[in-house]
């Protein structure tokens, strides 16, 4: 065991807990949290953002494809105070190259503007697919160099042209 580490569970390691200012609170790093307390962090952040910009919550948004009831590729994300950020995007191998991932853009692009959105944000990665935003017209808005090391991270945007009305 390593000095200054030991195990809180199976699978868990946690540094010696540190005192935080405000009296009584401990400071831990955790290596394998608990799923339950990501979640309560995560949700902390949600009601203080929604408490203070008196928007509506988040709403999910997917586009699937799927081929003889097997997923080959997809996108998923969010809408949210007239915006749309693509969290993941993903096709199989075997289905890179043939307008999958593009086709699947334009999907999302649509079903925000239908939810009012104005624009579509899009984080990802060099090693994943910087070009294929690009192509589709989104403008970079800002590079992390060494994120991860020996790679970048790239920040997208693109405004929607017109607004679908729901209906």
């Amino acid at each position: 065991r390593r000095h200054g580490a030991h195990r809180a569970g199976p699978g868990r390691r946690v540094t010696r807990p540190a005192r935080a200012p405000g009296g009584g609170v401990e400071l831990r790093v955790e290596d394998d949290p608990d799923p339950a307390d990501l979640d309560a962090l995560d949700a902390g952040v949600a009601e203080a953002t929604l408490r203070a910009t008196r928007l509506p919550e988040p709403r999910p948004l997917a586009v699937l494809a799927r081929q003889d009831g097997v997923l080959v590729g997809g996108a998923h994300g969010w809408t949210w105070g007239g915006c749309c950020e693509v969290v993941t995007l993903w096709v199989s191998e075997e289905r890179r190259g043939c307008g999958m991932g593009r086709a699947l853009l334009a999907r999302v692009e649509e079903a925000a503007a239908r939810r009012g959105c104005r624009l579509v944000v899009a984080f990802t990665h060099d090693v994943q697919a910087p070009g294929l935003y690009r192509a589709a017209g989104y403008t970079l808005v800002a590079t992390v160099e060494g994120y991860p090391a020996g790679g970048a991270a790239h920040w997208f945007r693109k405004p929607l042209g017109r607004v679908i009305p729901m209906g």
